[in-house]
């Protein structure tokens, strides 16, 4: 034992006998994960800490006691550069400095009485110098379709001597590959030892290349069963003309498909009684599959096993409820993912392990590279997993047996964590134990199944999925007596509702049930009373249900397991509250069901999918606003990013535009066929050059780039009719006499129109007006989609009346005191002339006051009667920009 952790030890010490005994040689302890040294400084945490991994993607050596009456540690790493080098728990990591040679100590305390210390030689070795592809761990690179590339991780710089190689996703073994696909590329390069390495990642995207596309979902479980889906979608609807925004040139999104079971067409290898556990990669393809014992390729071939490991058989169960779980091994730089966690329950122990598959191995169908590496020694019956929101780590729940006690390992890209919290029932038996642990579709609920003391419980959560936390219980006695005792748990699609098996033995004459609980109703007495009975059975054992398929999107349906036959029934109408008609559910007795071609057992199996693939954004191009006389702007981000485009647009109506952002006015209604000819280049030595002189690279633009491809897209946008209107420019009003002044803005190409006008917020066709200022009117044409076509105009309102004079035709000069006067009526007029004529052109009469009459005489007589000719002339005293008006007539003067 080493001085400098005496006093540290001393504590240890006091809590057991300070005898030694000689330790059992058959329990050992484990060492694992990276046995390498990070480039930089290492992580030490606090005493009795674990770290995880240094920033430069080192990961730690792992330990792990594997005696399990141990009950206190004192680890002690043989590291001499630290005095912490000394760890008290049970699994502790360590992140060495420096290569070499370490003894590495454990000291036991069991049953009180410190053992003899075990100790284990380990090498710990150096990395090789980092792979980079540009200069960088991880990159990203765009190039032509039909191109090879050739990818060197250590194209700038020489390689390590005695490296070797493995690269995703097939798995070759060269310095370099070849590759012409779009995806991801790894590359992990080890030292000679192979303990030790770093990885380079890029991401290789060849221009507008079609994407593979993955498989589709399956299930294999039971005795050989298959449940494999059907996606039902129906055409999606066409882009509305009308719409004033909207994607050119993109195939319309197809609808949320409904997903129904159709027949299986082909066995698997699975023969577990209840669990079993498959994934899927980002795509959507299934990797490998296991029923806790055995593992199977894609293909259903048995894994191979990496040396020194001698054959590919996990240690773990399938008669466990949900025995066996596969997770994504995060690392750093790597695709994701090529490595992946296979936990498992210890068939003899009932003990948490983990295995590791390497899909790179085995030319890119995964082998076995670790297998049965004990997490810890609680026994325990099911494992579920959720992601979090970024899908970054995920979280593995587990549930210690004989308490309540759930164990939660957080594993992501720097390692696992686990944290543990006491909560709810505890499961003081076997039967407590059996029933599922099942998370709703967000992952923001948690239901677990427990039989205890002859009633059947289901515990509900709620989980926090940035922390894994998990809330306080809402515990529902279901209210029927063990046996049956619950099994199957699975939420709603709106998590609304929880959907329970209770499993029967229909050799011992018991019943199974399929329940229905209303989580709305909130208090537990009232959920079980009013659980809505779907089915029963004395003749099926009701087993696990699942929501099916996992992944993806879509509408799903909740499928029961029936131990031992070829057909399961599914509910179809999940957020439905009622029985089985209202749910859309058939016993299969009724010839109802999926056929699995196998038959089915207890169980379902546990389905992880990585990180689903996010495809870049295709060609595609948007327009916004269509309505006629109006900008209508269409914008396209290219393609291929970061390949440099040029965009050449025919607008349908005889005119082009360029550019990749542009504008066009369209002054017809009508449809009209866009064409967008998009040019991609690709950078070249020439050009990169180029580049670095920002003003030469705006002169030859694309000239020193390689042309990759031309891109021709067309597609129609209709162009909406603007209502035209038509306001004077000006108009006056006469406010001394109270006039009110018609405002009518004569509109044309209306639809379905509205108006608002400013003065008084007025909405009729037209208007009167008595007061000056500014009115401005919009008319906006209403379509039935709701959108909108608009155009405005003004008229300025001034004041101002128009001249009036009137002339009397008629007038009477006999004196009667009736109509003896010529008189005008006049308003608003100055610069008055009046002059009468006789018939030889003499004038008899004139004035310039419109004021003053004529009484019919001439040199003091009464003239003849007849008729007299008449010259007015007057200007408008309120325009006085105007003409002078002049106006001739005749007026009869009678006796």
């Amino acid at each position: 034992m080493k001085g400098r952790i005496g006093n540290i030890l001393r504590s240890f010490l006091l809590i057991a006998s300070i005898t030694y005994t000689s330790f059992d040689s058959i329990a050992q302890f484990y060492v694992g994960g990276k046995l390498c040294v990070g480039s930089s400084a290492p992580i030490t945490p606090p005493i009795g800490t674990t770290p995880t991994a240094t920033t430069d993607c080192s990961g730690p050596t792992i330990f792990f006691d594997e005696n399990k009456a141990t009950t206190a540690w004192a680890w002690d790493f043989g590291d001499p550069t630290t005095v912490n080098d000394v760890a008290f728990i049970r699994n502790p990591k360590y992140i060495y400095s420096q290569p070499g040679q370490y003894t590495v100590t454990l000291t036991r305390i069991i049953a009180g009485v410190v053992q003899a210390p075990e100790t284990k030689l380990i090498t710990i070795g150096s990395p090789p110098d980092k792979p980079l592809f540009f200069g960088k761990p991880k990159a990203d690179t765009t190039i032509c379709d039909g191109k090879t590339l050739k990818l060197d991780p250590y194209r700038l710089k020489p390689s390590p001597p005695g490296a070797t190689f493995l690269w995703f996703p097939s798995g070759q073994t060269t310095q370099t590959i070849d590759v012409t696909k779009t995806g991801c590329y790894s590359v992990e390069v080890f030292d000679p030892t192979g303990g030790c390495s770093f990885i380079a990642q890029i991401n290789v995207k060849f221009c507008m290349q079609d994407a593979n596309s993955g498989g589709t979902e399956k299930w294999y479980f039971g005795d050989g069963a298959t449940l494999d889906f059907q996606a039902i979608t129906t055409p999606p609807p066409p882009r509305d003309p009308l719409d004033p925004t909207g994607e050119l040139f993109k195939k319309p999104d197809e609808s949320n498909p409904i997903f129904v079971p159709k027949p299986a067409t082909q066995s698997n290898p699975i023969r577990s009684p209840e669990g079993a556990a498959m994934v899927y990669d980002p795509s959507g393809s299934l990797l490998f599959y296991t029923d806790g014992i055995d593992v199977f390729d894609k293909d259903d071939a048995p894994l191979v096993a990496i040396p020194p490991l001698t054959d590919s058989k996990l240690g773990g169960t399938n008669t466990a409820t949900q025995s066996s779980l596969i997770i994504p091994k995060g690392s750093c730089n790597e695709c994701p993912h090529h490595l992946y966690y296979v936990y498992t329950i210890n068939e003899v122990t009932g003990l948490l392990s983990y295995s590791v598959i390497d899909v790179r191995r085995n030319g890119g169908k995964g082998a076995v590279v670790e297998k049965n590496v004990p997490v810890n020694f609680q026994t325990t019956q099911r494992l579920a997993a959720i992601k979090n929101p970024s899908e970054t780590a995920f979280f593995v729940y587990a549930h210690d047996a004989g308490t309540n006690t759930f164990r939660i390992l957080k594993v992501d890209s720097t390692g696992t964590k686990e944290f543990t919290q006491d909560l709810g029932l505890v499961h003081s038996d076997a039967t407590s134990q059996e029933g599922y642990m099942r998370f709703s579709p967000t992952g923001t609920k948690m239901a677990i199944a427990v039989t205890l003391n002859g009633k059947n419980y289901v515990e509900v959560y709620e989980v926090d999925k940035e922390t894994g936390l998990l809330g306080t219980p809402l515990t529902i006695d279901i209210e029927v007596a063990a046996p049956p005792t619950i099994y199957g748990l699975e939420f709603s699609d709106d998590e609304e509702k929880l959907y329970v098996t209770l499993r029967g033995d229909p050799t011992k004459g018991e019943t199974s049930y399929l329940y229905q609980l209303n989580l709305n109703l909130k208090k537990p007495d009232e959920i079980a009373k009013q659980k809505k009975e779907i089915d029963k059975s004395k003749t099926f054992a009701f087993g696990a249900l699942q929501s099916g398929p996992v992944n993806g999107p879509g509408v799903k349906f909740i499928y029961m397991a029936i131990n031992g036959s070829q057909f399961i029934p599914y509910i179809q109408n999940t957020n439905e509250i009622g029985g089985a008609a209202l749910v859309g559910y058939q016993p299969i007795s009724s010839g109802f069901g999926a056929d699995l071609l196998g038959n089915s057992g207890l169980g379902f199996p546990n389905i992880i999918q990585a990180k689903q693939k996010q495809d870049g954004a295709g060609l595609s191009a948007k327009y916004t606003g269509n309505c006629q006389n109006q900008p209508t702007s269409f914008e396209t981000e290219g393609v291929c990013s970061p390949m440099k485009g040029e965009a050449v647009w025919d607008f349908g109506d005889g005119e082009t535009g360029t550019g990749l952002k542009t504008s066009h006015t369209y002054t017809k209604t009508g449809t009209y066929k866009v064409t967008l000819t998009l040019s991609v280049y690709a950078e070249t030595e020439a050009s990169k050059i180029a580049s670095q002189a920002q003003i030469l690279d705006k002169l030859l633009g694309n000239t020193l780039k390689e042309k990759c491809k031309d891109f021709v897209l067309t597609d129609e946008i209709y162009i909406k009719p603007t209502p035209e209107v038509n306001l004077p420019d000006e108009a006056f009003v006469c406010i001394l006499e109270n006039q009110k002044i018609l405002l009518d803005p004569k509109p044309q190409q209306t639809y379905n129109p509205s108006y608002l006008w400013n003065y008084n917020s007025q909405t009729t066709p037209t208007i009167l007006a008595d007061a000056t200022g500014n009115v401005t009117v919009k008319v906006t044409n209403v379509f039935a989609n709701s959108s909108t076509c608009a155009t405005s105009d003004k008229i300025e309102i001034k004041e101002g009346c128009e001249p009036r004079l009137f002339v009397p035709e008629i007038f009477t000069a006999n004196k009667d005191g009736i109509n003896d006067i010529l008189q005008l009526p006049y308003a608003h007029i100055t610069d008055f002339d009046l002059r009468i004529y006789n018939r030889w052109g003499e004038i008899i009469f004139e004035s310039n006051d419109p004021e003053e009459i004529w009484d019919g005489s001439h040199n003091g007589k009464v003239i003849a009667p007849m008729m007299y000719a008449f010259v007015v002339s007057y200007k408008s005293r309120d325009f006085p920009e105007r003409e002078k008006i002049t106006r001739r007539g005749g007026i009869f003067l009678v006796n």
